[in-house]
């Protein structure tokens, strides 16, 4: 029975965690506080498994000044900060393969609209009410080897960072994928016939 209850557990996990990577960005050397002391746009490369991970358009800042959200590493841009004129709207993270799921932490932003797109013809558009110290995680079904993340509300005055950039995995806060919730439920199913067999069995 232990051996049942085990299997089950497995299952549920694995609807979760199968195939999941995320990106946080501590593993980069610290960065300054602000735009005006970088040198510019960086391109950060990450290999994760056979995928690698390309991140264009920003620069890495650490303990951001006037972010209060996220006192760690971020990768960010900006074109109304006074720093070097290399930034990109939008950012832009590529993939050598196709993923599956997009999904970020963007903070210390604008207030305004967003949007992410992939290659793929899928996006989302979304809304932050407060500039300065914000924090909202986003994300989307994401499918192809390009994902964007646009300021739109004024394209040539920006400034947003992101963080815990996370792909193929289930997002956060969106109902579970087909085999996702097949798998899941396969886990509960066996939880809930160990459950009945031991309640019989006394």
């Amino acid at each position: 029975m232990k051996s049942l209850a085990s299997i089950a557990i497995l299952a549920a996990s694995l609807a979760v965690s199968a195939s999941a990577s995320v990106i946080n960005f501590e593993d980069q050397p610290a960065g300054p506080t602000n735009f005006a002391a970088t040198s510019g746009a960086h391109t950060l490369v990450y290999t994760v498994g056979a995928l690698t991970v390309t991140f264009t358009g920003g620069v890495i800042l650490t303990n951001e000044t006037a972010q209060s959200t996220d006192n760690s590493n971020v990768y960010a841009t900006c074109d109304i900060c006074g720093g070097p004129t290399s930034f990109t709207n939008p950012l832009t993270v590529t993939f050598s393969a196709p993923v599956q799921n997009f999904q970020i932490d963007i903070l210390n932003a604008l207030a305004g609209n967003y949007t992410m797109a992939d290659n793929n013809g899928h996006s989302l558009n979304f809304n932050l009410a407060t500039t300065g110290g914000s924090l909202a995680t986003e994300g989307f079904a994401a499918s192809g080897t390009v994902v964007t993340i646009d300021y739109t509300s004024a394209p040539t005055a920006w400034d947003f960072a992101i963080d815990n950039v996370l792909f193929n995995q289930p997002l956060t806060s969106s109902v579970p994928e087909p085999a996702s919730i097949f798998t899941l439920g396969t886990g509960l199913l066996l939880l809930i016939g160990v459950g009945l067999r031991r309640r019989f069995q006394n």
